[in-house]
């Protein structure tokens, strides 16, 4: 068997989507062996910790499951295998992949809608289409979710990556400077990753130019992210902060690594855990934060650390042959952003509304 490293096999595969619906023919970007590539490599990428986000694609692959339905042997779909049905095919699976990946029916069907709105072949009855099977999507995701947990059906909070619920009891005038200064903030990381991410791109083209090299290279990869997050969780294993509500902390998944019982080590559950946890924990530290504003539970190294390297690895992964996405990524990182944020307001002594979880 022919190891299968072409166009389609890496990065997130919403760029070449793009292309597709708005009519360039990109070979091979929708096919068997891609989807194969795909799944296997977003899966062994993603469990082996590479910073890097699965959402883009799911939405690839939804996208070359909706082409396979043309082809089904099944009388009557034939009339389908036009340019027309698998644009059609090919927005409504990826759809579909977005739906499931953040549990939003609607949100898939407007996000391909979004990437391909110039085409001719979007019609009103087709957005219907669309959002019925992106719907579809969410439920089945929920069934089978369901039934792995061996709990009963619920249409809430269901996605591949959950945020879970938090609730704010009031809003503050310091929202505004708030959104200001971080959204410049995390303008000027994202003018960075492109910079970053573009010179090694070129220095990839010309370097990494077999299947062998482009191998060793993911491995590579693997290697010094998996070390480097371990070294800064052994640099913070003193950093441990008291568990209150059992319940809550077995949802988030909380790491205990070597702190005592009853503890956990904050850094260790943002490193050792799921997307949906690591997420989870970063939305609840702020309570924390402002329980205890000026007391040292709340390690800010510990932050800035995991900060550093999920940038430090996002900015240098994306573009290695992987299938990646960078919807997670950028979540975390702008998440971090906002705590430490947070903490330097209360550290000048500024009052923050309360969040309650």
């Amino acid at each position: 068997m022919t190891l299968y490293i072409g166009p389609g096999a890496n990065g997130s595969g919403v760029a070449e989507v793009m292309g597709l619906l708005n009519g360039i023919n990109y070979p091979q970007v929708i096919g068997f062996r891609t989807l194969i590539t795909k799944i296997i490599g977003t899966t062994l990428a993603v469990s082996g910790g590479l910073c890097i986000g699965k959402e883009g694609p799911l939405l690839h692959i939804g996208s070359i499951i909706g082409v396979m339905v043309c082809w089904i042997p099944v009388k009557g779909i034939r009339c389908l295998q036009n340019d027309v049905s698998k644009r059609q095919m090919i927005s409504a699976g990826g759809a579909a992949g977005v739906a499931a990946a953040f549990g939003a029916p609607i949100g898939g069907a407007l996000f391909t809608y979004e990437i391909s709105k110039p085409n001719t072949f979007w019609t009103f009855s087709m957005l219907w289409r669309v959002f019925f099977g992106t719907a579809i999507a969410v439920f089945s995701l929920s069934v089978l979710t369901s039934l792995d947990l061996k709990t009963p059906l619920g249409l809430s909070d269901t996605a591949i990556l959950k945020f879970g619920t938090l609730e704010a009891s009031t809003s503050s005038m310091l929202d505004l400077p708030a959104a200001v200064c971080i959204g410049i903030i995390c303008g000027l990381l994202g003018t960075s990753f492109i910079w970053v991410n573009t010179n090694l791109g070129i220095y990839r083209k010309k370097l990494i130019n077999t299947n062998t090299k482009k191998i060793f290279e993911a491995v590579a990869f693997a290697f010094a992210t998996a070390s480097c997050f371990f070294l800064g969780v052994l640099i913070t294993k003193n950093d441990c902060i008291n568990i209150t509500d059992e319940a809550q902390a077995k949802d988030d998944g909380v790491i205990r690594f070597t702190c005592e019982e009853g503890q956990y080590n904050t850094l260790a559950t943002l490193v050792f855990n799921t997307e949906g946890g690591i997420i989870r924990t970063l939305l609840r530290l702020p309570i924390k934060i402002q329980e205890d504003a000026f007391s040292e539970s709340i390690n800010v190294m510990t932050i800035i650390i995991f900060m550093c390297l999920w940038i430090l690895f996002t900015f240098t992964t994306y573009g290695v042959w992987v299938p990646a996405g960078l919807f997670l990524p950028g979540i975390i990182i702008g998440s971090c952003v906002g705590l430490l944020y947070l903490q330097l307001m209360l550290w000048c002594g500024m009052e923050v509304y309360q969040v309650g979880g």
